[in-house]
């Protein structure tokens, strides 16, 4: 699956709202609508959907997580956001997290709040609430979308869980691990999506 083109039109919607050199959510949304960015989903294939939407998240994870200016980070998870609020798919695709970028997440939370831009720490937190995220271990510097949609697809072929969508995984089982954990793992069960988020973002 060629996914160059998508990639470059996130490229370049980031680049513009880092251009402004703006922190508000407003100004990203502008940007959005004036390139009418929904209709990247209009050319959306029509098999490997879910790897479709992987690879447009790990697109913008890699800016969120990048040591690129702050702007560039903020820009990826805006983007994240309103690729999960705009897609077309019915359930959504999650979007799929490994643990070292939950930690960068938090680090940009904490960023924020330090500069005060209290949207980012909101806007995390809506998101977790709303159970929007996946949790695994193959972060984007790692594997490729392909690898992160098989690992989940592995979780889901384990006896015991179900395998009736791949895509509500983490409504039943969260996997928060470290990799030194790997050889003893053993599933946490999901925790309340509340006290995820308070873990996220105010846990010392």
């Amino acid at each position: 699956m060629d996914l160059k083109l998508f990639k470059l039109d996130i490229d370049e919607l980031i680049h513009e709202f880092t251009q402004c050199e703006s922190s508000a959510f407003a100004e990203f949304k502008r940007v959005w609508l004036s390139r009418r960015f929904s209709y990247i989903f209009e050319s959306a294939p029509s098999t490997n959907q879910g790897l479709f939407m992987q690879s447009l998240y790990a697109h913008s994870i890699s800016y969120m997580v990048s040591a690129d200016s702050f702007f560039n980070r903020l820009g990826g998870l805006f983007c994240l956001y309103y690729l999960f609020e705009t897609q077309l798919f019915k359930p959504p695709y999650k979007i799929y997290l490994s643990l070292e970028e939950l930690k960068q997440l938090k680090n940009l939370v904490i960023e924020a709040k330090a500069g005060g831009v209290n949207v980012v720490g909101a806007l995390v937190k809506g998101m977790l609430e709303r159970n929007m995220f996946l949790f695994g271990f193959v972060g984007v510097d790692e594997g490729s979308p392909a690898e992160r949609v098989n690992e989940v697809t592995g979780y889901l072929l384990t006896p015991g869980l179900s395998t009736s969508s791949t895509w509500t995984w983490a409504q039943s089982l969260t996997l928060i691990f470290s990799k030194k954990d790997r050889p003893s793992m053993q599933p946490l069960r999901s925790l309340p999506s509340k006290r995820l988020a308070k873990w996220l973002m105010w846990k010392a």
